[in-house]
């Protein structure tokens, strides 16, 4: 079942698109997998071909400690991701949720949002915050 369920996940994170992010609770999600370590463990065992570092945690920051969380800030960096001064991604900016239509039709569940909707507003309001 491991080879089945990380093959599951891989597929997905290929599909990240350069300079997106996603976190290894929303892959469980969509993978039926509420343990977001086993997602964890995928991307530690991740062949070459699998954009780890588009993995991160709920909070938004890299789970990694050492020379490999800076290894996987510096290809997020590489690819237009920014981070705050906490370390921290802003999912509105650079999170990725796939399409639910697309998600069904692969065999995924929809998962939550990785951050809230904003409403819209008027362009020609002017938005002070």
């Amino acid at each position: 079942m491991t080879n089945d369920l990380y093959a599951r996940i891989y597929f997905l994170a290929r599909h990240i698109p350069y300079g997106k992010v996603t976190t290894y609770g929303q892959l469980g999600a969509m993978c039926e997998v509420s343990d977001s370590r086993t997602v964890g463990d995928a991307m530690h065992a991740a062949p070459e071909d699998v954009p780890w570092q588009r993995v991160l945690n709920a909070r938004g920051t890299i789970s990694l400690q050492g020379a490999p969380g800076a290894r996987q800030r510096a290809r997020l960096e590489s690819e237009g991701v920014a981070f705050d001064e906490n370390g921290r991604i802003d999912f509105a900016k650079a999170g990725w949720l796939p399409d639910a239509a697309w998600l069904t039709a692969h065999g995924y569940l929809v998962p939550p949002r990785l951050f809230p909707e904003r409403p819209d507003t008027d362009i020609e309001q002017l938005n002070l915050f």
